[in-house]
């Protein structure tokens, strides 16, 4: 019988995960990916329009960094900061300014984009949604649970359950169950998920 070796990261429906679960190695290898095919497209493309690089960005660089992340949306800094730097590069692409004394930052407010850190926010955010209200196929009460006080906030939201180590409490559930009771409004009053993306839009990604 062959025994099964053990190794410190494995890649699963394409999300690598490593027995730290810190994400470190998925996350250095998307954005590795992501500034090749950057790298391509500069090569290819860029002396078309603002409009067709900016498609391109949207079509073959975001996607490649945001597959899955729900599942897998870093905490630390380190793999957040190598995350936003994918697109700070892509805006310089997608607008042709080069010169290092000009603000990415502008570059990133001209082009209406909003931080990846925000976007992947929305991806569990709406990933909740379709979970509690049985748009997966995951049963929501395995998982969460009723909070029953009425003194504050709206009143679908759920018991912060006890953590006792980083990893766990920057998980899932910990983590997006307090992003989820700090939204504004009753998510069940959207009855869509796409009533509830607009909601998220407008007033997470303003």
């Amino acid at each position: 019988m062959a025994t099964l070796e053990t190794v410190n990261s494995a890649k699963y429906l394409g999300v690598h995960l490593d027995s730290r679960l810190s994400f470190n190695t998925h996350v250095d290898t998307i954005t590795k990916k992501a500034n090749s095919t950057k790298a391509f497209l500069s090569r290819n493309i860029s002396h078309c329009s603002q409009k067709v690089k900016e498609a391109a960005y949207t079509t073959f660089i975001r996607p490649t960094v945001e597959y899955a992340a729900s599942a897998w949306d870093t905490h630390t800094q380190r793999n957040t900061k190598k995350l936003e730097q994918v697109q700070r590069n892509s805006a310089r692409f997608v607008t042709g300014i080069y010169d290092r004394r000009s603000s990415v930052t502008s570059m990133l407010r001209n082009l209406n984009w909003t931080s990846l850190q925000d976007r992947r926010l929305c991806s569990r955010l709406l990933m909740m949604y379709k979970i509690r209200f049985d748009l997966v196929d995951i049963t929501w009460n395995q998982y969460l649970i009723h909070h029953c006080s009425s003194t504050r906030g709206h009143s679908s939201r759920f018991l912060q359950p006890h953590t006792n180590s980083s990893v766990f409490a920057n998980s899932f559930f910990p983590r997006t169950i307090r992003d989820w009771n700090k939204l504004p409004v009753d998510p069940a009053n959207y009855q869509s998920l796409d009533s509830f993306k607009t909601m998220l839009r407008d007033s997470l990604l303003k």
